[in-house]
């Protein structure tokens, strides 16, 4: 619950973006819009390289060695350090690849300024995001929870003033929530480090003390699991965020509808993520203590609890779609259009909670490269190439579809996904029983 609490408060950052840059009208929403839909693909593929941390630090705990989490953890830190410095080498190709788009140059330029603020507090993000994969592998949950939901105070805080220009300040926009959420990045990390280093539930595996250089043999244990894992979450987000590019020809009314109800989806997503990361971390420990009858119940009591919420969400959403929109803003065509397209958030809840879930436990038996091939294969062999034909010319002559043929181009990726990953987690949780049963040695 606190994993998922904190992945929450981290998505409501979001919904903060979207909701008060809408208050400023469509073209500002379409600032927000566009530059998630630039820099989450990025941050989530870095912070996927990054979360090979909890799967290290889970087996090391669950095999009780207090050092290698120590050691393993710094590690963590000093891959997270070097992968936030990398976007500071894309976002000056944002803006003219936004025009190639047919984006218009106005709005891709407000997008620039927009990814700016973001990009400079992604070093911050991401070593933020290493210490709560250590935290959550030693089973310290809580306080990542307390500080991810302040954040998003001083999150919102930051908006109000960079948004309309208080305290004698410019008035920034849309562009105002991207600087508003780097300098936050900031405020989280030193937040965090400063909890970590004196908390006394962090004494007996201190990242602090004894600090060194990073090791490359370390770096490249990480890496190899890393690197499948941020290609798994570069294919799935990038298909997702892709949309309000591709859409981007058809108006910024187009573009605006699609960021609530992706916002809106990846609110509720945050529930079974959270259970993912939880599987993630236990499959690891019974692993890490020999026990790989234990991480296949774990894995999968992770996808029923999984399916149980989507279950229990797919009504709430198809309700309240009406008002979610409206929340999101004032504009009557916006509405009705995320309205329309939270019925498909609706029905795709249960693959969803699968994917994810299994994805989870995959990760828990340090299986990452297959995750990665079918998310590459499912969304960009299959998912995305049926939206762009169903929203640039639709079907049956239907002419274009628009957003609407895309998000079908997303539920059938989703759908295929789902199933391959289900498949290949029950095949590697039994393979894993059989060669305990013949060699006894730890996986």
């Amino acid at each position: 619950m606190p994993i998922i609490l904190s992945q929450v408060a981290l998505v409501a950052t979001g919904l903060l973006d979207t909701v008060m840059s809408g208050q400023a009208g469509a073209f500002e929403q379409a600032v927000v819009g566009l530059g998630v839909s630039l820099w989450i693909p990025v941050f989530i593929g870095l912070m996927s390289v990054v979360q090979a941390l909890s799967t290290i630090v889970a087996h090391h705990y669950g095999a009780g060695d207090r050092d290698a989490v120590a050691r393993d953890a710094r590690e963590g830190i000093w891959m997270a350090l070097y992968c936030g410095l990398v976007p500071l080498l894309l976002v000056p190709f944002a803006p003219p690849l936004l025009v190639a788009l047919r984006i218009d140059p106005a709005l891709a330029q407000r997008t620039g300024v927009f990814l700016w603020g973001i990009v400079l507090g992604l070093p911050a993000a991401l070593v933020y995001r290493a210490l709560t994969f250590y935290s959550s592998g030693i089973n310290q949950t809580r306080p990542v929870m307390v500080l991810a939901w302040i954040g998003l105070g001083v999150n919102g805080f930051l908006n109000w003033v960079l948004i309309d220009g208080h305290f004698g300040l410019p008035r920034m926009g849309g562009a105002g929530c991207g600087w508003a959420t780097g300098i936050g990045m900031w405020v989280s990390l030193a937040a965090l480090a400063a909890w970590t280093a004196r908390a006394p539930a962090y004494k007996p595996y201190d990242v602090w003390r004894d600090w060194r250089r990073p090791s490359w043999p370390a770096q490249k244990q990480l890496l190899r699991l890393g690197l499948p894992m941020g290609g798994a979450g570069v294919a799935e987000v990038a298909a997702f965020c892709s949309v309000a590019v591709l859409v981007g020809r058809f108006g910024d009314v187009q573009i605006a509808a699609n960021q609530i109800a992706l916002n809106f989806s990846a609110l509720i997503f945050m529930v079974p993520m959270g259970i993912s990361a939880a599987v993630t971390v236990r499959v690891g420990h019974a692993l890490g203590a020999a026990d790989p009858r234990a991480a296949r119940h774990v894995a999968w009591s992770g996808i029923g609890v999984g399916l149980i919420f989507a279950s229990l969400a797919m009504l709430p959403i198809i309700a309240l779609r009406h008002p979610a929109a409206s929340l999101y803003s004032a504009d009557p065509e916006v509405q009705s259009l995320a309205a329309q397209l939270l019925l498909f958030a609706a029905f795709w809840q249960l693959f969803d909670a699968t994917q994810v879930c299994a994805i989870g436990g995959l990760r828990g038996y340090k299986v990452t490269v297959l995750p990665m091939l079918l998310m590459i294969g499912a969304f960009w062999g299959l998912g995305v190439p049926v939206g762009v034909w169903l929203g640039w010319h639709g079907a049956l002559g239907s002419g274009p579809l628009k957003v609407v043929g895309f998000w079908a181009g997303l539920v059938t990726g989703l759908v295929t996904v789902s199933v391959g990953l289900a498949i290949g987690l029950r095949h590697v949780a039994n393979a894993a029983i059989r060669q305990m049963r013949a060699t006894g040695a730890r996986i």
